[in-house]
């Protein structure tokens, strides 16, 4: 699979990474109804190993999806952050990694939730401004 293209193979933490994939899909499993028909479970796990490495953060990956290291995209977690509460200085420090703030301090925003391909265990969250 792509995502062994980078890992450190035989270095140290390799196969925590490795095996906190295999957890990753056996929690996944236990959310369907495994299928009689093969195609119809490839259909599923392939829905879950997408969701897995294009909208799931890793800490490994420094807050990052694997789609993001593997493409070499801008991570979303160093986009500029939204703020919600009114009064919090735009120079504090928050999570790290330190980002801009977007926006006011105080606008509103819609936290928008979807499930990959309708499946409850598989979340997409977005945070957009409010219209």
């Amino acid at each position: 699979m792509w995502f062994t293209d980078r890992l450190p193979i035989g270095q140290h933490g390799s196969i925590a990474v490795i095996e906190r994939l295999i957890r990753t899909l056996k929690e996944g499993l236990r959310h369907i109804i495994v299928p009689l028909k093969r195609e119809t479970l490839r259909r599923d796990l392939l829905s879950l190993v997408k969701w897995y490495i294009e909208f799931r953060p890793r800490m490994t990956l420094r807050g990052r999806t694997p789609n993001e290291v593997y493409f070499s995209r801008f991570p979303a977690n160093r986009q500029p952050r939204l703020e919600p509460r009114p009064k919090w200085p735009r120079g504090s420090p928050c999570a790290v990694p330190q980002v801009l703030v977007a926006g006011q301090p105080g606008d509103e925003f819609v936290l928008e939730l979807r499930r990959h391909d309708g499946w409850a265990h598989m979340p997409v969250v977005t945070l957009r401004r409010a219209a």
